[in-house]
């Protein structure tokens, strides 16, 4: 089959290139540094979608940089996403496709979004909300591996389009019908749009969750935030494992700037509550949390772990940034990943993995926010956030 792609940037070029597997894709995307051997990259949008049976848009549907969670956002303004690029995108395909071809939009929208703009350029009969649930850095293997495919179309129906698009998939994506794996949600765009930004807010509500287990131990004393959070993801039919590791909070550059838009859209439905901005706020407190505890050390800062995620190096919404700016607001010094000189730090480790072969400074004190990290350097002075035992009636921070 041939298909279109209309924006090759972190979420279009990996799905292009992994539809390439399969079928002729086209690209295009304004900026044209973008090189690749596996897309046909086109110079203008009427060559790449010409002959397409199916045209995907992928275009950023972003926030102000300010709201992208690397800094405090929760006493900004809310606001919705910014659809310029999508509009446009969109006026510039009505005039160059036919009505056998089929659009489908896979870039976030708030509900709400879709319906006016699809029905203003009277493209509703071709047209499908189509958002993915993948994260930055595994794009390709969750493109291929969904738990959910959602759908959604003008009168929510699993009509000949919808059709048209899960036959596309199941030449690329693994189908499982008997294990209704993935689950294929078809509905209305308002339903598509619903479930794909609750979606994501969930995920930042159960990390804040998880993150609140470990700031009430850390008051508490006595307890494990680990050994709690692990007897939680066991209850399967409430819980589950997934997003429930106490630890750092929530980044990528959705989720942040997600719960600022759903707020946004709270006041504009005039919902008598907000849980949207208290996630956001949540975030932000716990990662004060973390900075009170680092401050106490009195030393120079290195975070170990500046991008949002290990092993990638993506900072769009870096909960480590927003320490290390928590940090400067109290007059540390801090540095990223490798420290300045030789003096000693305070090292924290923003990430949960394994640091056993990082060369530490002398004399250094290492702050662990997942707890796992051990040694067998005297000279360092090992700590856990969420990890403190009661003497004297009062919590006390337990060392490795």
């Amino acid at each position: 089959m041939k298909v279109s792609v209309i924006g090759l940037g972190k979420l279009g070029m990996p799905v292009a290139e992994t539809m390439a597997s399969k079928h002729e894709v086209n690209g295009f995307d304004t900026n044209t540094d973008i090189k690749s051997t596996k897309v046909n990259i086109q110079s203008n949008i009427q060559d790449t979608v010409a002959q397409s049976e199916i045209i995907f848009i992928a275009v950023p549907t972003p926030h102000d940089k300010a709201y992208g969670g690397e800094l405090p956002s929760s006493n900004l303004p809310v606001r919705d996403f910014d659809y310029t690029a999508l509009t446009e995108v969109l006026r510039k395909i009505k005039d160059c496709v036919t009505d056998k071809q089929l659009i489908v939009n896979i870039s976030t929208v708030l509900p709400g979004t879709l319906r006016p703009i699809i029905e203003d350029l009277k493209l509703t009969q071709q047209f499908i909300y189509n958002p993915y649930l993948i994260a930055m850095g595994t794009v390709a293997s969750d493109f291929l591996d969904p738990d959910l495919l959602i759908i959604g179309n003008g009168n929510g129906e699993e009509d000949d389009n919808v059709k048209r698009l899960i036959e596309f998939y199941q030449t690329l994506v693994r189908i499982e019908p008997q294990h209704h794996r993935p689950f294929i949600s078809v509905g209305t765009f308002e339903d598509a749009e619903c479930t794909k930004i609750f979606h994501n807010t969930y995920i930042s509500a159960k990390i804040g969750i998880a993150n609140m287990i470990q700031d009430v131990t850390h008051r508490l004393g006595n307890s494990d935030p680990d050994r709690i959070s692990t007897a939680l993801q066991h209850a399967d039919r409430v819980v589950g494992k997934r997003y429930m590791m106490p630890g750092m909070g929530d980044g990528g550059p959705c989720h942040p700037r997600d719960n600022i838009a759903l707020s946004w859209l709270a006041n504009k439905l005039k919902l008598p509550y907000d849980i949207f901005k208290d996630i956001i706020r949540m975030r932000e407190q716990q990662t004060i949390n973390i900075a009170e505890m680092v401050s106490q050390v009195g030393l120079p800062v290195c975070i170990l772990g500046k991008s949002f995620k290990p092993e990638t190096d993506l900072t769009d919404g870096s909960t480590a940034l927003l320490l290390g700016y928590y940090l400067e607001q109290l007059g540390f010094d801090v540095c990223y990943e490798e420290p300045r000189d030789l003096r000693q730090y305070c090292f924290v480790l923003c990430h949960d993995k394994n640091y056993s072969d990082y060369d530490f400074n002398n004399d250094s004190v290492v702050i662990d926010v997942y707890r796992k990290f051990k040694t067998d350097r005297k000279d360092l002075t090992v700590l856990y956030y969420g990890k403190t035992k009661v003497i004297n009636n009062q919590p006390v921070l337990a060392k490795q």
